[in-house]
């Protein structure tokens, strides 16, 4: 499969850089938000990642905005990442999108999901459906969309998203010229677009907040979140001397 993985950050983290550095399969791509020096230059010594930043007026221009209204900011490194693979960057099947408190033990995780999931469109965590378009509920209150339900929400701190959705998106954002929640946006895109739209096993573990055992990680499995990296690199080192 002709995949890629992108880290989504506001600023990256070496102990993301030196974990990614290593994958052989996956060409890397680090989307980030903050604008304020050359990271590319910065991190120059990491020869196997592509470092990317975007400016948001091109975010703005192009209708990428509003994907997270949990942020005081109507463009993030988010709106940036599907801008940059709807636009810029068309050669990739499919890219895992996964934002830095998401952990992952190595690239054979990915490689084993997509080994089973070979023409999925949408891979996340499991999804809910809002039937009739009620606002009563989780967070359909603040969110407009430009047609008709049933509408769809997933977590998607760690998803796969395919060439042909991400197509989808980008038309949605040159006719509306803004966006929407991203939570609900991939999933109401694919599912109103039929879509093959999975939840694998795999991605159980993405959710809002958890406290996980960490004694206990599946090798197969991302969890998300894990916001201290230091904490993500101590169970990689400790899963590395336990399987050797």
């Amino acid at each position: 499969m002709n995949n890629c993985i992108c880290l989504i950050c506001l600023k990256p983290n070496e102990i993301w850089l030196d974990f990614l550095d290593k994958f052989i399969k996956y060409n890397i791509y680090i989307i980030i938000d903050d604008n304020k020096i050359d990271y590319k230059k910065l991190y120059k010594k990491y020869k196997n990642l592509h470092i990317i930043q975007i400016t948001s007026k091109i975010c703005v221009k192009n209708g990428f905005i509003k994907m997270n209204f949990l942020i005081k900011k109507i463009v993030t490194a988010w709106e940036k990442a599907i801008y940059y693979f709807s636009n810029i960057n068309l050669q990739y099947d499919n890219i895992w999108f996964l934002e830095d408190d998401v952990f992952l033990n190595d690239e054979q995780t990915l490689i084993n999901i997509d080994n089973k999931y070979l023409n999925s469109d949408l891979l996340t965590n499991k999804y809910y459906e809002n039937i009739n378009g009620n606002k009563d509920n989780w967070h359909w209150k603040r969110i407009k969309i430009n047609f008709l339900p049933p509408y769809y929400c997933s977590m998607v701190c760690a998803c796969r998203i395919s060439k042909n959705l991400l197509l989808l998106i980008n038309e949605y954002a040159q006719k509306y010229k803004t966006l929407f929640f991203l939570e609900a946006l991939f999933p109401t895109i694919a599912k109103k677009n039929n879509l093959i739209y999975d939840t694998p096993d795999e991605l159980e573990n993405i959710s809002y907040r958890n406290i996980f055992d960490l004694d206990n990680i599946n090798l197969n499995f991302l969890y998300h979140p894990i916001k201290n990296l230091d904490i993500q690199y101590n169970i990689r080192e400790k899963l590395y001397i336990i399987n050797i």
